[in-house]
């Protein structure tokens, strides 16, 4: 049998890179509107940890200087592109028209270690 031969490696390319996704949020057309939408903070806040401890969403947070209306980002674990915009999507503030998601894909460092907290 002949040995088995790998390509070399890059000691400059990390070798334990994964697939995600970026969801960028930006400003929707109703990000003014807060009439009728008292609840949504707090909607919006439930669904993230329900998507986060299902091991969907990696972390999110919000993007404190809001250039060019970037109001937010998350990192998404799931296994395609239309899955983690309809992922997305399903966001109560992007629902609700006060947010745009925009996902992109990407390669990253395994974040398997990566844990958010909450309280219970």
């Amino acid at each position: 049998m002949p040995e088995e031969t790998q390509a070399p490696r890059n000691a400059d390319v990390p070798q334990n890179l994964k697939p995600y996704f970026l969801c960028l949020l930006r400003k929707g057309a109703q990000w003014d509107v807060t009439q009728g939408q008292e609840d949504l903070m707090p909607r919006q806040l439930a669904w993230l940890r329900r998507q986060t401890e299902a091991g969907k969403i990696v972390v999110a947070g919000p993007v404190l200087d809001r250039a060019d209306g970037l109001t937010g980002i998350s990192v998404i674990r799931v296994a395609s592109l239309d899955e983690a915009q309809a992922l997305a999507n399903e966001d109560p503030a992007v629902k609700a028209g006060r947010l745009l998601a925009e996902v992109k894909p990407m390669y990253l460092p395994s974040l398997d270690e990566v844990r958010v907290e909450y309280s219970h």
